[in-house]
């Protein structure tokens, strides 16, 4: 068997291939880029709905659907399910009649004080006839969440 011979100009190439290719690895293992990765949605509105069945009754599983509401009707409800809350929230409801005032406001309600995780919570305030019994036209509801603006619902009083 005859001895190799390696020439200094391939052993040098060689060298130089070797080195080229493992700093273009390290170089390109070593970028990186900045991503921000947005939280879980939390809040979820996943119903608003007004009603005059009264709530406590209702199956919150099954979907919600606005009902009609007259002049007549003894109790209107504004109903909203939200979905992944997992820290404490205060409700607010504000109720605007036909010519954009301010009729009622509800007394803050907190929700899941201690924090916990909750798929979904169902909550809902009510607006007695006599706010509505002579008014008929464009009404509009307005919840608000720890203060900021959560969701809107306009309907018509008939």
């Amino acid at each position: 068997m005859a001895p190799l011979s390696l020439r200094p100009g391939k052993l040098r190439a060689g060298t130089l291939a070797l080195a080229a290719a493992t700093i273009i690895f390290c170089t390109l293992s070593c970028f990186s880029f900045r991503v921000t990765v947005p939280p879980d949605p939390e809040c979820i509105v996943s119903t608003l709905a007004i009603v005059h069945t009264e709530p406590a009754t209702m199956d919150f599983e099954k979907s919600i659907n606005d009902e009609p509401v007259t002049t007549s009707t003894p109790a209107v409800y504004s109903l909203i399910k939200v979905l992944q809350v997992s820290k404490p929230l205060k409700l607010q409801w504000h109720w605007y009649s036909p010519d954009n005032q301010l009729i009622r406001r509800s007394k803050t309600v907190e929700i899941n004080a201690k924090g916990k995780y909750l798929a979904y919570f169902a909550a809902w305030d009510t607006l007695s006839q006599s706010y509505y019994s002579e008014k008929k036209g464009g009404w509009t509801v307005v919840i608000t969440v720890n203060g900021s603006f959560l969701s809107k619902k306009d309907f018509a009083v008939n």
